[in-house]
């Protein structure tokens, strides 16, 4: 409980004091200052917002604000709603002002004068959170689904259907498509409108149980999809693109010395509606194995085409966002992911070396040094809402590693195909009793699974920790839980499923 206070409190800037007259507020709770029903760190944030001039609060929310109910709206009541978030405190409501007590003529009340401490600032080494949060606009539900028929397949349908219901729009094989527009390469290329809140899933085919795509993730981060691999001709593998006309945005490599006494790459993507001059910052995701996660057509295993992923929101309605790859390759890779918790499980190490965990190194790496440098040079977000970090196999085990350690800087994770088998039930067990699972400032946790090859070998590691995460009173509501019975443990397949990752992530 300590760490957890510890590591919010230490991102607070103390900015000014601002007295107020505290009084109850009529159908609102002492600290609710955004007025929304609900006391949580929202309120703590807006707070910080205010105080930062970042945001203006109307005469109930001052006095909704001064929740320890000195007489003064300062740092102290963000820090109050954080301890009462940490059951560390309780926030009481104020007596009733008597009545004549107003000021009668209606000019400032006499207010107790902030005591020195009151005004201190923080080190100059902190940094500011309270910052303007970058805005959300949710897509509509309804998107336009195309398909680049470039086998060349007599005919085209597509199959949509909810994989948590079991039911399609239409029986197997699905709708038949027959309008198309021709691209520049003389293909074919069907669309149609799906509304994802309805159906997730989609899997083109030619009718005659002939051709046919996996499994693919419908979301408002779809869009374009076409045939990447046909080798098996009932299990075809995709590619994605944002067809309606969302410009590539811009690939920027950089290089840092890495603690460990060696170089490391890191990629930055902007989209194309980056603005570095914007008053509204931009949303970041952080991801290891960045040689990996763009479209690098010279990586031994292809790429995930994540920047396709956020192009394709930004044509359904959504907005751009930055995109951080961090290097992880060769030699160093195992140790870089692998979180030093606690010893490893026997036989683990015949797939990788994992025995001397260095995952804390790369973890504060990414909080000290990539995040900090992307703040200065990019227009990123620091609101811990803004903030995101996800991966796949080791990468996904030290993503949830990472966002474990900073949930008070990130409020998403995205892990898929995990390597939680890595540990056993004793560490992952003492490593959580760390956390207050219950606390409302847990992040979001996308899980993802597939059910062949190794996969299958990670499965039912990643259950236990969904299950080991709910027992210990997780927010059944901030985790989503996927398996995919027929995927495989690479790119390919994470190609497909991360467009529905992202929409979690932003939106679920």
């Amino acid at each position: 409980m300590k760490k957890i206070l510890a590591l919010t409190l230490c991102m607070i800037l103390t900015f000014c004091t601002i007295p107020v007259f505290a009084f109850s507020s009529g159908g609102y709770k002492n600290g609710d200052a955004n007025k929304d029903n609900n006391i949580s760190i929202k309120d703590a944030t807006a707070i910080q917002q205010y105080l930062a001039k970042l945001k203006d609060f109307d005469d109930e929310q001052k006095k909704l604000a001064d929740c320890n109910l000195d007489g003064n709206l300062n740092i102290k009541d963000a820090t109050k709603i954080q301890k009462f978030l940490a059951k560390l405190e309780s926030i009481d409501e104020p007596s009733t002002v008597p009545e004549g007590s107003e000021n009668p003529d209606d000019t400032e009340p006499t207010v107790k004068p902030a005591s020195p401490d009151e005004a201190t600032t923080a080190p100059v080494t902190a940094e500011p959170t309270a910052e303007a949060t970058a805005p959300n606009p949710v897509p509509d539900s309804k998107v336009d689904i195309y398909f680049t028929n470039n086998k060349n397949w007599d005919k085209v349908y597509f199959f949509v259907y909810n994989s948590e219901k079991g039911t399609g729009l239409k029986a197997w094989p699905g709708t038949q498509v027959t309008k198309y527009t021709t691209n520049d390469n003389g293909e074919k290329v069907y669309s149609m409108n799906i509304d994802t809140s309805k159906y997730d899933r989609i899997v083109f085919n030619d009718g005659a149980d002939t051709n046919q795509t996996a499994n693919i993730a419908l979301s408002r981060a779809s869009s374009g999809y076409f045939i990447s691999d046909s080798k098996n001709p009932k299990l075809q593998l995709s590619g994605t693109y944002a067809y309606k006309g969302a410009d590539k945005g811009t690939l920027k490599e950089v290089s840092f010395d890495y603690p460990m006494g060696y170089k490391k790459k890191v990629w930055i993507w902007t989209p194309a509606d980056y603005d570095p001059d914007s008053k509204q910052p931009y949303k970041t995701v952080y991801m290891p194995d960045g040689q990996n996660i763009f479209d690098f057509k010279g990586v031994a295993y292809g790429g995930w085409e994540v920047s396709d992923a956020v192009e394709s929101l930004m044509s359904n309605g959504g907005r751009g966002m930055i995109l951080v790859g961090i290097e992880t390759t060769g030699k160093n890779r195992d140790p870089e992911l692998t979180p030093n918790i606690g010893e490893v499980q026997k036989g683990v190490e015949t797939y990788g070396n994992y025995k001397d965990g260095k995952g804390k190194v790369f973890s504060d790496f990414v909080v000290d040094t990539v995040m900090p440098y992307v703040r200065k040079n990019y227009n990123s977000s620091s609101a811990r809402e803004d903030n995101y970090v996800a991966g796949s196999s080791s990468g996904g085990l030290e993503s949830f590693y990472i966002g474990m350690e900073h949930h008070d800087k990130f409020c998403a994770i995205g892990a898929l195909s995990p390597a939680f088998i890595i540990f056993d039930d004793t560490v992952w067990n003492n490593y959580l009793k760390k956390y207050d699972l219950k606390a409302e400032d847990m992040p979001k946790i996308y899980i993802y699974d597939g059910k062949v090859g190794l996969e299958e070998q990670l499965y039912p590691f990643i259950v236990d920790m969904k299950n080991r995460l709910i027992k210990g009173g997780y927010d059944k509501n901030k985790i989503k839980f996927v398996i995919e019975e027929k995927a495989e443990h690479n790119e390919a397949w994470w190609r497909h499923i991360y467009p529905e990752a992202l929409d979690f992530i932003l939106f679920g």
